[in-house]
């Protein structure tokens, strides 16, 4: 939620994430942060399960919103040909 993301429509991407999670009675962690310096990939979105990697996609918008959570959140696949970056935790 920087400026960047904000500009970009980082709110509008995170309310359409609140509400669709809302209507699915999903239960899960919404955080904001800061400009990561990636700016022309704004709105950026991590999704992260557990132990699994991070995963962040970027370019995000409203309408893509419930494909992430059909197949990343409900599915456990990666939707990749929106994903970014790809973060594992190590050891």
């Amino acid at each position: 939620m920087g400026t960047c993301g904000i500009a970009a429509g980082a709110r509008e991407v995170m309310e359409a994430f609140l509400d669709e999670l809302a209507v699915r009675k999903m239960d899960a962690h919404v955080a904001t942060t800061g400009c990561i310096g990636m700016c022309s990939k704004e709105p950026l979105v991590d999704v992260q399960q557990g132990n699994e990697p991070r995963i962040t996609y970027g370019n995000v918008s409203p309408s893509m919103v419930p494909r992430i959570i059909d197949e990343h959140l409900v599915g456990g696949k990666m939707v990749s040909e929106w994903a970014v970056g790809r973060l594992v935790k190590e050891a």
